[in-house]
């Protein structure tokens, strides 16, 4: 039988839905892009060409952006934030909620600019290119002429897909791709020769050809500068093109508008590891080629001593950069000349005694942690023990990370955020601080304690923490003791969870330290900061909870509040946790809401929980409260909006995507009761085992009270639950004081639980996602199949294995005579 274009087509969206679901994360090898790829295989334990990973930093004049052990893209400093003019002034998440209409997954940042002005950057994501700050500082006015957060409408070379590209590479007025398979692509805004291709033009993409007009094909890196481009091939050939190249072979520097063939430094060192680009403005190039064994090279100009030979000599062929006259640099780890900006001609090095750092070239404004001026190759003060395992040149700046310290040291022109400590302000420091805030880089193994901030807290457009909000911190190792060392009047620390009760003054964070002893660095205190603001506009729930002694989900007299230890949730229309609160000793609690943080419409829920939640996490249930209690009901504000049928501890608030700016919700009251003979069923204990192809459900129940049945639920995500089977109450006439135990079985030989929920789940979603009635079963049937898919070609096919990512949550569900339902807590099925 031959195809239809109707399965054509539902094939193709099947794989369009497998995809993300079987993608690794961005830090490390298997992840989206070229085979092979490697984003760990950064900083001085790098090797290997073809896989070293250049940009896990990259700073230009001001901005900087990271790739961090997660895989997750960051970026603060000048004009950096989504508007294309504010600024953040902390490494900030490059994602949908901090930079509104972004689509795809990130994938790879750079940017470039000079000293006149900021960066404009650049970003690719799975969906294409985008671009903000700046305009026209790396792509033509033609190509994006506004500041803000936007889609490049030119999108990718012909024939290029985002997964195809291996390598972006930004600088002031000009952006290459390398592709996976080696092909260069340029865009220029500044001289048609930086094009690479022969032709002129500033609006479109050129891919570069070689002097004799055939593709340059077999890169595994392309660097450069303002005047000139430069490529590694992967047999070990150098190539340039530009306003402004050398060869290197002893001819002087000329304009070439096609990749041409360099003289190597050596054809007796090895094959090369690195390569890189420094540029003096409108004067001249500086390159830069590192060979695997430690020797450096360079040539070009050098009227700052940027070639790090003791003369202030342009070279035309290749020297060697040295310690000191007559001494050689043979040791050298990775190299990070100032490639995303035309000025100051600066490098640092890192080498193999004790991972120390070198510099040379001009510096301005403190950049190089020495004396400003055109320097020889030598020493910051500051790091002349340190142990520094990456460091990135940027437009006026250097940044360093050290083995024993989490936050990145900084020397430089400190202004707009640049330095990523939470402040906007501005100086000049030849000396390098540690006071910026947490940064986990990619491929850098340090042993340095970390305040990690669990999930996206609550914050404003210039990345404060809004007040009222609740941010769970995961310091790591665990075992260390955290305080408040600064900013104590304008937030609370309890049980690892900061909550920010009033805003700080301008450039004066909260700091909070962590101590802990570490087996490489010893006993060591790493700090974080933050600033907090009183966000608008938002959206405020009050509510609390209440002893009902009467479970009549009314506070009558003498009912009085309390928290039972219990922390609210706000939970959105994903099912995952916006924001987490303790419950105040009253009872009382406030939620305080970003509105930047409510833009999906659909259903949002309070959860009532004993512990704190991440942001982020999937929460689907509340937990059953601690010392006895049971849920009650809920009261919305008066007696006649009392519902005592919901047992759940979860409240459905409607969609806060339509509330009005600074508006407040109902109050959401909740009653709770440890007296049995108001409760409906109090939960014991509760387990899900798989053994075989069985699946048995155990529970207990320490009292009943007018029960009928139980549901056992059963979901593939912990959010979409449906039946799979019930139980009658044992209790009689559905009334007990005493434990009853249970328990539920089940065949579910040939991955029968993973059709039942996939099929059932998805079917559900698409009925209400497709409301017209002509597209349910279209829709129904591609999801479907996309399930069976991601079912299998994401795991292994064998009938004792459990659904989707190999997870299961079950939960018990009791309803009533009269049909009210509480649920027990949720619980993962252990394979047995």
């Amino acid at each position: 039988m031959k195809p239809t274009t109707h399965m054509l087509l539902l094939s193709f969206l099947v794989s369009s839905f497998a995809l993300p679901m079987c993608a690794n994360a961005q830090c490390g090898s298997g992840g989206l892009g070229c085979p092979g790829t490697n984003y760990a295989n950064y900083g001085v334990n790098a090797t290997g060409a073809a896989t070293i990973e250049y940009d896990n930093f990259v700073s230009g004049f001001h901005t900087s952006t990271a790739r961090e052990t997660t895989g997750e893209l960051k970026i603060w400093g000048a004009r950096s934030k989504y508007d294309g003019s504010g600024n953040l002034l902390t490494p900030t998440a490059i994602n949908g909620i901090n930079f509104p209409g972004l689509t795809g997954t990130p994938l790879k940042v750079t940017l470039g600019g000079n000293y006149t002005t900021a960066p404009q950057t650049i970003l690719l994501t799975t969906d294409g290119l985008w671009a903000w700050g700046a305009v026209a500082q790396v792509v033509n006015t033609g190509v994006k002429n506004t500041a803000a957060f936007g889609k490049i409408a030119l999108g990718l070379p012909p024939g290029v897909s985002p997964l195809d590209i291996k390598m972006l590479f930004g600088t002031y007025q000009n952006l290459a791709i390398t592709t996976c398979s080696g092909d260069v692509w340029v865009l220029t805004t500044y001289n048609a020769s930086m094009r690479g291709d022969g032709a002129s033009g500033f609006t479109s993409w050129a891919r570069v050809t070689k002097a004799d007009g055939s593709n340059l094909t077999g890169v595994v890196a392309t660097r450069g500068g303002y005047g000139a481009f430069f490529a590694l091939t992967n047999t070990g050939e150098l190539y340039t093109w530009g306003q402004r190249t050398y060869l290197g072979d002893g001819t002087a520097q000329v304009t070439r508008n096609r990749a041409t063939l360099m003289t190597p430094p050596s054809t007796s060192d090895g094959p090369i590891k690195m390569i890189g680009v420094a540029n003096d403005y409108t004067s001249g190039v500086s390159y830069y080629v590192l060979y695997e064994n430690g020797k450096l090279f360079s040539m070009g100009y050098n009227a700052h001593r940027q070639l790090g030979d003791f003369t202030t000599t342009i070279r035309t062929s290749w020297v060697r950069p040295q310690y000191a006259v007559g001494n050689p640099m043979d040791d050298i780890l990775w190299i990070s000349p100032n490639e995303h900006d035309p000025n100051y001609a600066a490098i640092n090095v890192i080498n193999k005694q004790n991972h120390q750092i070198f510099c040379w070239g001009e510096q301005n404004g403190g950049m190089l942690g020495r004396t400003d001026g055109s320097l020889n190759p030598g020493q910051p003060a500051d790091l002349a023990t340190s142990n520094i395992e990456g460091v990135e040149t940027g437009g006026h700046t250097t940044l360093v990370v050290n083995a024993c310290r989490s936050s990145f040291g900084y020397a430089g022109h400190k202004i707009y955020g640049s330095m990523g400590d939470g402040t906007n302000a501005s100086y000049y420091t030849s000396n390098y601080s540690f006071e910026s805030n947490l940064l986990s880089l990619c491929g850098l193994a340090t042993q340095a304690p970390k305040i990690n901030v669990s999930g996206s807290p609550s914050i404003n457009d210039n990345g404060e923490i809004c007040v009222g909000t609740s941010v769970v911190l995961s310091p790591t190792p665990a075992g260390g003791t955290l305080s408040i060392t600064s900013g104590g009047a304008y937030v609370t620390l309890t049980d690892n969870v900061l909550h920010f009760t009033a805003a700080t003054p301008a450039n004066t964070p909260v700091v909070v330290s962590y101590t802990v002893s570490t087996p490489s660095c010893g006993t060591v205190t790493e700090s974080r900061r933050f600033l907090s603001a009183v966000c608008t506009p938002t959206v405020t729930i009050p509510g609390s909870i209440w002893n009902d002694a009467n479970g009549n989900a009314v506070q009558g007299p003498g009912e009085t509040g309390m928290s039972n230890d219990m922390w609210a949730n706000l939970v959105g229309p994903d099912g995952k946790v916006i924001t987490s609160i303790k419950i105040n000793d009253d009872g009382t609690f406030e939620l305080v809401i970003s509105k930047s943080l409510l833009t999906a419409s659909g259903g949002y829920s309070l959860i009532l929980t004993n512990t704190p939640q991440t942001q982020g996490a999937i929460l689907a249930s509340a937990d059953i409260p601690a010392n006895g209690y049971g849920y009650t009901g809920v009261n919305r504000g008066s007696g006649s909006t009392a519902d005592p049928s919901n047992r759940t501890g979860i409240v459905n608030l409607g969609d806060l995507s339509a509330a009005a700016d600074n508006s407040t919700t109902s109050i959401v009251n909740i009653g709770i009761s440890n007296d049995p003979a108001v409760l409906p069923v109090v939960f014991g204990t509760i387990g899900a085992k798989w053994t075989g192809n069985s699946l048995k459900v155990t529970w207990t129940t320490e009292n009943e009270n007018y029960n009928d049945h139980f549901d056992i639920e059963a979901s593939i995500n912990g959010v979409d639950f449906i039946s799979v089977g019930t139980v009658k109450s044992a209790a009689q006439d559905g009334n007990s004081d005493k434990t009853i135990q249970y328990e539920f079985t089940k065949d579910m030989t040939g991955n029968t639980l993973a059709s039942i929920l996939g099929i059932g789940m998805l079917t559900l979603g698409s009925i209400g996602v497709f409301r017209k009635r002509k597209l349910r079963l279209p829709f129904t049937l591609v999801i479907m199949c996309g399930l069976t898919a991601i079912l299998f070609s994401c795991r292994k096919s064998k009938s004792d294995e459990l659904a989707g990512n190999g997870e299961v949550f079950i939960k018990v569900t009791q309803v009533d005579k009269d049909g009210s339902r509480s649920s027990s807590k949720v619980v993962k099925v252990v394979k047995e």
